[in-house]
């Protein structure tokens, strides 16, 4: 019951502070280099949002997911079971390293928030949040209530992030593992035995593996979809920031910023791309094999199975496919949209 209050809170709080925030920016809209600061913030908070909405309505979908890696595993060795644990190894430093990141941009908002008020003169304190927000809340009680849902929001759209992002990276290596696992046994099979159980195996082993990806892919759509999508737009944002405030302490927690957003995008366009490299090998590894060997009915078999392989897997959300092509057009267009800010401030 306090888990699913809890739930219900932490929607309500986001949904909340975006439309505030959204408020805020039309209500600015002239002011650019006020609402440069809301806008980064804004989008952090839409995508954790649809992290959240995937972590918690579709938490049934994402167990059912993990007992089909479960199942998976029963057909690695006892190397593949060093991979998998080294694998998980990786990404509790992963997770430990996002999250530092993380909270140092949420403490830096906050201490500049607190900082701020404290050093006003006593006769004019003037009340300061960490994000900026359209309504009045100046009076002791509604500056009290605002900065610590303030402060509970930064917090959330960070563990919703690590949670959701560190899940996706660490599944994907799972299946990258898995493809190799199988290119290494499909090209070590011995197709000249009559019978080959261990080519059927496999190739049950190929068929889950491709369903378990499928699910994989869909599951994650909505999330690949707008973290990419506004990933230009926010470190357009960052970028220009950077270069107005180049002087200043402040650009330590850009950087900060700017290091946590390029992180998430790497996580989904490398495993992205990992994944549609690894699955297509398969096709190389049946090609390198005996398969010449084999009776007629075990090379047609071995014949579908190449057609699906030759069908790679791809991580995408709408049209936005996650690979390090895609990495390479958000950055550059980001670079672009800079110049492009620049010579408007000018």
């Amino acid at each position: 019951m306090f888990w699913k209050i809890r739930r219900i809170y932490c929607f309500l709080v986001l949904i909340s502070f975006l439309i505030l925030q959204t408020i805020y920016v039309f209500q600015n809209v002239e002011n650019f280099l006020s609402i440069s600061d809301v806008i980064p913030t804004m989008v952090v908070c839409m995508v954790a949002i649809s992290k959240f909405y995937m972590f918690v309505f579709h938490a049934s979908t994402i167990f059912t997911l993990i007992d089909s890696f479960k199942k998976l595993h029963v057909h690695s060795n006892g190397a593949g079971r060093n991979i998998f644990c080294n694998s998980s190894q990786f990404h509790a430093k992963l997770t430990t390293i996002y999250i530092i990141s993380s909270l140092i941009v949420g403490w830096f908002y906050i201490f500049s928030a607190v900082i701020a008020t404290v050093r006003q003169d006593d006769q004019n304190i003037r009340f300061v949040t960490p994000m900026a927000f359209p309504h009045s809340y100046q009076h002791p009680v509604s500056f009290i209530v605002t900065f610590l849902l303030n402060c509970d929001s930064i917090h959330m759209s960070i563990f919703i992030s690590a949670s959701v992002d560190t899940c996706f990276s660490e599944l994907a290596t799972h299946v990258a593992i898995h493809f190799n696992i199988l290119q290494r046994r499909f090209q070590a099979c011995d197709f000249s035995k009559e019978n080959n159980r261990e080519f059927k195996s496999l190739m049950h082993y190929h068929n889950d593996l491709l369903q378990l990806c499928l699910n994989m892919t869909n599951l994650f759509s909505y999330t690949v979809f707008f973290l990419l999508l506004l990933d230009s737009l926010l470190l357009c944002i960052i970028g220009y920031q950077m270069i107005v405030f180049l002087n200043t302490p402040r650009v330590l927690m850009l950087l900060s910023f700017g290091f946590v957003m390029i992180l998430q995008a790497v996580i989904y366009t490398y495993h992205g791309s990992r994944m549609y490299h690894e699955s297509l090998r398969v096709t190389d590894a049946l090609y390198q094999s005996n398969w010449y060997d084999g009776e007629l009915t075990t090379r047609k078999e071995l014949l579908f199975c190449m057609l699906r392989a030759q069908k790679p897997i791809v991580t995408k959300g709408g049209f936005i496919t996650a690979t390090l092509p895609t990495l390479k057009k958000i950055l550059s267009t980001s670079g672009s949209y800079i110049t492009v800010l620049l010579s408007f401030d000018s």
